[in-house]
This record gives structure tokens, C-alpha cells and sequence, in this order.
């Protein structure tokens, strides 16, 4: 049954190429996507997986060619969700083709591309964090997004290049920040974690959301301009915010504190990959020990 609801998913997407944004009413925010044709990368890549049939496989090289690299990669700015999601995973699968070594070589330079460009603009902002993520909303999920791709594209490669810009955003994520805190609500424990974040559980009933991404840092000149926001209480980073960039640990600030649910989850992989890496780590010692 599932895999009928995937065909006809599929071929509704196929049908009716284009965007879906969000309907937002009178909301003065919502989701911006405006790329669509990366999303039928990996649906048809995901379909090539299930079935082997060599007409998806076209059909992903097809979609995935548009947008070789995601657009935020690279770029100062984008609007709310406008390039969606933030991670191209489509690129890996196909990069993973090793009986078609044109497109597993196609994909693979893309997903090194996207890298580069926002390895290149860490290079150029001289930032000493070696962050070149913009700081739009969500920031901490770009970040998840490229660590993500810099985890997948190393073990595809072997290519050791973006090893220090992978780590420096990892550390970024845990408290190397120049707000020396993490960006996951309780985590690591004992460490200065966001203790009150953007959730209805915490604000209203003390319940914590331990392993909750926080949005994480914006522009200063977007936080300016956003309806509705303030702070609650003092901020008790006030010594390390700038005319950059602010990130505030307080309720009434959803642009940079709120938990998302999408950062999170994709926040499981890297840190179960660095657990794995750990338990055969462990695994060795012992073997050895023995």
C-alpha cells in the first residue's frame, strides 16, 4: 500500500511541477520555499532505490540539474524557508550510483561546490569562527544542513578538505560562539544551554525539551524589524551581541530561541554518526585491551 501512495505521490509532483508555499493568511510570516525541482531529485532518486527502474534515475539526474548547489550556499541572505530544505539529499543518492559513474561523478562535484562556496565565504567575511552560514532565520539549521553534507560528502570521498570547517561548525553549534553557549536546550548537560527557550512546555509548565536545536543567531538588522518581538528579561549576553548578529536565550524572542523540529531531527544524524564513531572507537579499545 505504501508503495502505491508513493507512485501517486510521485506522479502528482511529476504532474504539477512547481512550488507550494505556504498559505499564510494573515500571518505576517510563513514559509517562502521557492525551489521545488530539488525536492523531485530525491523523490525520484528514493523511487530509483525502491523500484530500479531506470527511468526515475533520468528523472532524478533531470530534476537535479536546475539546481546543481542549494541556493543558500554561498549567499548572504535569503527569505523564511525560501530554500527548502536546507540539506540536498537528493545530490547524495545520486552520488551514490556507483553502476552510473557519470551522475555518481555529476553529484558528487555538486555537493563539493555548495561546500566550497560557503567555505569560500568564511574566507572572505575573515570570520575566526570559520562560519560562512548566513544569519537569516533558522541559521542553526543551515548549519545542521551543511555539516550534514560535509559528514555525507567525506564519507563518499575520503576528501579531507572541509574536515575543519565540518568541525568549527559542530563546535559552533556546541558553545564555541561568541555567546559561549550551546544551541541545544540541555545539552550538553551542566553546560550553558538555552534554559529558556521559545516552547509553550517550558514558558508555561517548566517541562524541559531537552535536545531541542534552537533557531539560533539572526542578523541584527532582521531582528530590528521583526513585529512583535522583545525580551522578557535582561539579556545576559548583552556584552556579545553586536550590530551583526544577536542571539537572545529568552522566551519572548522566537526569532533566535525557539526550538524547530526539522533542526532537531536532522541534528539525530550528525550526532548519531559521532556516536557510532565513538562506540567503534570504544570497540577497539577493548579488542586491544584484550
Amino acid at each position: 500500500m505504501l508503495l502505491q501512495k508513493a507512485q501517486d505521490a510521485y506522479r502528482k509532483g511529476a504532474e504539477n511541477p512547481g512550488v507550494c508555499q505556504t498559505a499564510p493568511g494573515g500571518a505576517p510570516y510563513f514559509y517562502e520555499e521557492d525551489n521545488w525541482a530539488d525536492d523531485m531529485q530525491l523523490a525520484a532518486a528514493e523511487m530509483y532505490n525502491v523500484f530500479r527502474n531506470g527511468e526515475y534515475l533520468y528523472h532524478a539526474v533531470h530534476y537535479g540539474r536546475p539546481e546543481p548547489v542549494t541556493p543558500w550556499m554561498g549567499a548572504d541572505s535569503a527569505r523564511h524557508y525560501q530554500w527548502y530544505p536546507f540539506v540536498n539529499l537528493g545530490n547524495y543518492h545520486l552520488a551514490l550510483q556507483n553502476d552510473h559513474p557519470a551522475a555518481k561523478a555529476e553529484f558528487i562535484r555538486n555537493m563539493r561546490t555548495g561546500l566550497q562556496r560557503v567555505k569560500d565565504r568564511a574566507r572572505d567575511l575573515g570570520d575566526a569562527f570559520l562560519n560562512g552560514i548566513p544569519f537569516i532565520w533558522c541559521s542553526n539549521n543551515l548549519t545542521v544542513g551543511f555539516i550534514t553534507q560535509c559528514r555525507l560528502y567525506h564519507e563518499l570521498t575520503g576528501d579531507n578538505t572541509f574536515l575543519e570547517i565540518e568541525t568549527a561548525m559542530r563546535d559552533w553549534l556546541l558553545g564555541c560562539n561568541p555567546w559561549g553557549t550551546s544551541m541545544i536546550v540541555g545539552y550538553p548537560d551542566g553546560a550553558d544551554t538555552p534554559e529558556d527557550p521559545h516552547s509553550a512546555f517550558t514558558h508555561l509548565h517548566g517541562m524541559p525539551i531537552t535536545g531541542g536545536l534552537v533557531d539560533g543567531p539572526i542578523y541584527t538588522s532582521i531582528f530590528n524589524r521583526l513585529i512583535g518581538i522583545y525580551l522578557a528579561n535582561e539579556d545576559e549576553y548583552a556584552p556579545f551581541q553586536s550590530d551583526y548578529v544577536v542571539y537572545h536565550d529568552d522566551f519572548a524572542d522566537y526569532s533566535t530561541n525557539e526550538p524547530t523540529m526539522d533542526g532537531t531531527a536532522s541534528l539525530c544524524f550528525y550526532l548519531g554518526y559521532l556516536n557510532s564513531q565513538a562506540n567503534k572507537a570504544e570497540k577497539s579499545w577493548r579488542n586491544h585491551k584484550e
